[in-house]
């Protein structure tokens, strides 16, 4: 299998998550649903009518995403846009305290079945040329990328416990070494309901938890399957 590898980042990042309410909490990575987004608006694909999810249905596009940067988030009041109706005539604006990664820097593992969106992705990676401008969860949070290369890879597995260099879906998971964990620092966050998959009309198809480590380190675990990509250990979902 074929998998192309790039570095997306910018100054902030917000994919707000599902569960928040009176603040505007974000998953500390890109939810696989937005990267769909963010691929799409480098190849150009159309949004019209959410056309482009055609291009990734049935699991005809696997993602893998690994920490380049430790995690730092901030949080800032945004004034957001009243709804009609609903903000008094002269009342001041009401700002709604939203949480953001600052200084992202996410690598980026992508695999697609589809050999013509496959290339035309690689081409538009290499020569750093975007359709639309790619954004980092909301319109504003304006992105950067860099091709790192092209490799290929398969599904492997292994009894004992390795180092993956990626996030890991629960559906992955089997076991951390406790050991290893015991002695070194790790740093291990989970995001739960993270999106995996979504329909044409954006509904949430699939979601799972994530596990990740702040810092970007690898961990140490044993997982169901994963790939040796460019001698990294990561997983694909």
């Amino acid at each position: 299998m074929d998998i192309l590898v790039f570095d997306i980042w910018g100054e902030y990042a917000h994919y707000k998550k599902i569960y928040a309410t009176t603040s505007a909490l974000t998953y500390a990575i890109p939810t696989k649903t937005s990267l769909y987004g963010y691929l799409g608006a480098i190849i150009g694909l159309e949004k019209k009518g959410n056309s482009y999810l055609k291009s990734f249905a049935n699991k005809s596009c696997l993602i893998g995403i690994s920490l380049k940067k430790p995690l730092v988030f901030q949080r800032m009041g945004i004034n957001l846009k009243a709804e009609l109706g609903r903000k008094k005539e002269g009342a001041p604006p009401k700002p709604t305290m939203t949480e953001f990664v600052h200084q992202p820097r996410y690598r980026i593992y992508v695999s697609h079945k589809d050999r013509r969106i496959y290339q035309k992705l690689k081409e538009a990676l290499v020569s750093h040329s975007a359709v639309y401008t790619p954004t980092l969860g909301l319109a504003g949070l304006i992105s950067n990328f860099e091709f790192v290369g092209e490799y290929s890879a398969d599904a492997t597995s292994t009894p004992d416990h390795i180092f993956i260099d990626s996030v890991i879906p629960r559906s992955d998971f089997v076991s951390l070494d406790n050991r290893r964990l015991a002695d070194e620092e790790f740093y291990l966050v989970e995001q739960s309901l993270y999106a995996i998959e979504m329909d044409t009309e954006r509904n949430v198809t699939e979601r799972d938890d994530i596990l990740l480590e702040r810092k970007g380190n690898s961990i140490p675990v044993q997982v169901k399957k994963h790939y040796v990509v460019d001698g990294k250990n990561i997983c694909l979902f």
